[in-house]
């Protein structure tokens, strides 16, 4: 948004510099792009008044001028321009003149006459050619107005004045204005604007005898004002006008275009003027576009509309595209007389819908696209009739045509103090707020003395909740006067918690022991029950059922994962694989009385190839103690589900039963199509994660040689041999330094209930060498204990 402080000053008079006032304007929020001077100075360009004016005697393209320029005597100036006449004011660049680029203009003879200076042009002072008016693209500058001979052009044209280019949010299409601006500017400098007189005189006639009406049949329309002036002047516009439209980035184009631009950068709000003689019928109708239907716009594109997009339209055909561009047909022209102006407030998301399909944005669009206030539809449509009652350009006539909603509901929003002093970290004080507030227009009630409620500016559709009333409070305060502080919080440092430090370490230690991890899903159907032989009335068939499952093979959340374990190592004997080491870490999910199953973390752990029931459990109990668990006891269990009777054990912490193992039976084994042993291991790690040992003690390897015994003994098959190891540590006098199961035989020698099993004892000292007589004593203590469990030395 480009803001020329002389247009600005109309409004609000700042008497401070220019880097204060760009200072504080983005220190309040307003982020200053680029400050421009057109030029500070132009010393030698001044303004001539053009007293008479003649053909060259000896070259036909050429003029002489006899111009006024302030000075005793009039000067000569020849040129070939072709849009100079008596009485015009033009700028000369007199003799002497030192140019931007260094040249200097000096007294030059043109066929006998000399030129005492030049006529200049716009873009010969800098102008872009997208300001420049059209008729002086090609000519010199003509001025419009009575000017003083001699009078600095720089004073004429404005072109010493600051023009600032602001940064505007897509939230604040107020801004998009130089009363929004004016309106900021204020506010930071604790200051008020002035606002512009809207009183106009108008005729004794009324509206309806030129004009019928307008109809609005399109819910993307919500407010539309029609005013009509007549005996129009179709022209130039005073110069103050195109200074200010050409230092603001528009041209000028004719009075009437120029004055809806005008006010629509001055206040925001887009207008449109229509040649009232060339309506059909006499009346607009604003309705949704047909589809197929074709509108000439001003650029002269034929463009095809469909039903999303709005357009004006008289009692004919379409005129113009709703908020983004007239229709050629209608447009003002010097031949024009009476004018319609409309000033219109159309759906926000329409508008930018269309101008997106369409490729077509315009400075209407960018502004109607952002949303405007309702109310300043008739504001900007009393603005424009005031411009052209008191300049002359025509007559207005009484009455206008005002349809739809006029008001937008009145908004209110609270304000706590203690809310806003929490989240600044300043200590602000009520009054402080509400001045705060006050500056930037907003109604102010103290409710008490922690809370105000403000009622929200028309032209502030940015507001809703109280987070935007401390955001306007802080900028004006100025963030950059809020102190640093440290963040207060209640936050812990983060960490991993103690279930997934144990899951962690756990799959580090299985890793170690070459078992690979799998990962499948915590859904299975409910017929794996069934092919496991799972007893109808066991806990594991307590399953919880899903409300819309994929299919039948994930309808329910699995109680145990050994299906899971078993279907993978079947898959996996397809593929070749003859040696397999796998284990799943993850959920189960048993019921309870609440709304959510309790969830609990289960290993499972699978062995296929050569591997017994022993190196299930060696496995299972090296990685135990790894990540600080010991002391499991294993308890023979004849009749499990799915599992070899005779070769299955229940496991035990300290009482507790937490899981099972043992050998897969041969008929769970052809369900999942496995042809020989395959051993499966499960605990619920959820009943023993308080049990970890983390913190550990260091112990020093012994120092004494150990003596070395191996025993075979001759028991029932049936005894468990955590038994034998539990009476050889009790009776060991703590010289038992380590037990080995290294051998079970059954067969020739042995009787058919019977079985032999054998151990390796290691016996260590710490604080001497053992002697074979302190064994003996030892050995003989521990067989009188066995022999009374009738398990005997093995002859």
């Amino acid at each position: 948004m480009l803001v020329p402080l002389i247009w600005q000053e109309d409004y609000l008079k700042l008497d401070k510099d220019l880097k204060n006032i760009t200072d504080r304007l983005s220190e309040t929020g307003s982020h200053v792009e680029e400050v421009t001077i057109h030029t500070s100075k132009l010393d030698g360009v001044v303004v001539g008044h053009v007293l008479s004016q003649e053909k060259h005697p000896d070259a036909d393209r050429l003029q002489v001028l006899k111009i006024d320029v302030g000075e005793n005597e009039p000067i000569t100036i020849i040129t070939n321009a072709k849009n100079t006449k008596a009485g015009d004011d033009l700028l000369v660049i007199t003799s002497g003149t030192k140019l931007d680029d260094g040249t200097v203009i000096e007294d030059h003879d043109f066929f006998g006459i000399v030129s005492q200076g030049m006529l200049t042009s716009y873009s010969e002072l800098g102008y872009d050619d997208s300001v420049i008016p059209k008729e002086f693209r090609d000519g010199v500058i003509v001025l419009e107005g009575e000017y003083k001979p001699g009078t600095n052009a720089s004073e004429v044209l404005y072109s010493n004045t600051p023009v600032i280019e602001y940064e505007i949010t897509p939230n604040r299409p107020d801004c998009l204005s130089i009363i929004g601006m004016a309106r900021e500017s204020a506010a930071s400098f604790n200051d008020k604007i002035t606002y512009p007189n809207l009183e106009f005189d108008t005729n004794s006639e009324d509206i309806k005898d030129y004009f019928k009406g307008v109809t609005i049949e399109s819910e993307n329309c919500n407010h539309f004002v029609a005013r009509v002036a007549k005996d129009v002047k179709i022209g130039k516009s005073p110069q103050w006008l195109q200074n200010y439209l050409m230092l603001a980035g528009m041209r000028p184009i004719n009075n009437i275009v120029d004055i809806t631009n005008f006010v629509m950068l001055e206040t925001g709000q887009p207008l449109h003027a229509y040649d009232l003689d060339k309506l059909c019928d006499k009346k607009i109708i604003v309705r949704d576009a047909k589809e197929g239907e074709v509108l000439k716009t001003l650029d002269g594109v034929d463009r095809k509309l469909d039903p999303s997009m709005l357009v004006i339209a008289d009692g004919k055909e379409a005129i113009g595209l709703a908020g983004i561009m007239g229709g050629e047909d209608s447009e003002v022209t010097h031949e024009t007389t009476n004018i319609l102006l409309e000033a219109a407030n159309f759906d926000a998301s329409n508008i930018r819908k269309s101008s997106k399909t369409l490729g077509l944005r315009s400075e209407a669009s960018s502004r109607f696209e952002k949303g405007l206030p309702i109310e300043m539809a008739d504001f900007a449509s009393k603005r424009a009739m005031k411009l052209i009652a008191d300049l002359g350009i025509g007559e207005v006539v009484g009455g206008l045509f005002d349809e739809g909603e006029s008001l937008r509901e009145e908004k209110t929003v609270d304000l706590r103090l203690k809310r806003l002093n929490m989240l600044t970290g300043v200590d602000f004080t009520l009054d402080q707020a509400i001045e705060n507030l006050e500056l930037l227009e907003f109604e102010v009630e103290k409710l008490d003395d922690e809370t105000l409620r403000a009622k929200v500016p028309f032209f502030r559709s940015d507001i809703e909740m109280e987070a935007d009333l401390i955001e306007e409070v802080v900028r004006l305060f100025g963030m950059g006067n809020i102190e640093n502080k440290p963040l207060v919080s209640s936050l812990k440092r983060g960490e991993r918690s103690k279930k997934r430090l144990l899951r962690d370490d756990l799959k580090h230690k299985l890793v170690g022991q070459k078992f690979s991890e799998l990962a499948t899903y915590s859904f299975i159907s409910p017929r794996e029950y069934d092919r496991l032989k799972v007893e109808e009335d066991s806990k594991l068939r307590d399953y919880i059922k899903l409300i819309n499952p994929l299919g039948e093979d994930y309808s329910v959340m699995r109680t145990t994962q050994i299906p899971s374990m078993l279907d993978v190592i079947g898959k996996n004997i397809k593929y070749g694989q003859k040696d397999m080491r796998f284990f799943e870490l993850d959920r189960t999910f048993e019921k309870t009385d609440g709304k959510l199953p309790r969830e609990n973390m289960t290993l499972t752990m699978g062995l296929f190839g050569d591997y017994t029931f022993y190196d299930l459990k060696d496995f299972f109990t090296e990685a135990m103690r790894g990540v600080g668990f010991t002391g499991f006891s294993f308890k023979a269990n004849e009749d499990v589900y799915a599992f070899h009777a005779g070769r299955c054990a229940d496991i035990y912490l300290n009482d507790e039963k937490i899981g099972i193992m043992g050998e897969i039976s041969y008929e769970i084994r052809d369900e999942y199509e496995i042809e020989k042993g395959c051993l499966i291991l499960e605990i619920n790690l959820a009943k023993i994660e308080d049990e970890r040992v983390i913190d550990r003690k260091y112990k020093s390897i012994g120092k004494y040689p150990a003596i070395e015994r191996d025993y075979s003994f001759v028991t029932d098959r049936n005894l468990e041999s955590s038994i034998i190891e539990a009476i050889i540590n009790e009776n060991g006098s703590g010289l038992v330094d380590d037990i080995k199961l290294f051998d079970i035989y059954t067969g020739e020698h042995i009787e058919d209930d019977k079985k032999s099993v054998s151990y390796k004892v290691l016996y260590r000292s710490n604080d001497r060498t053992l002697k074979d007589k302190d064994v003996s004593g030892i050995e003989k203590k521990i067989l009188e204990e066995l022999e009374k469990k009738d398990i005997v030395l093995r002859s």
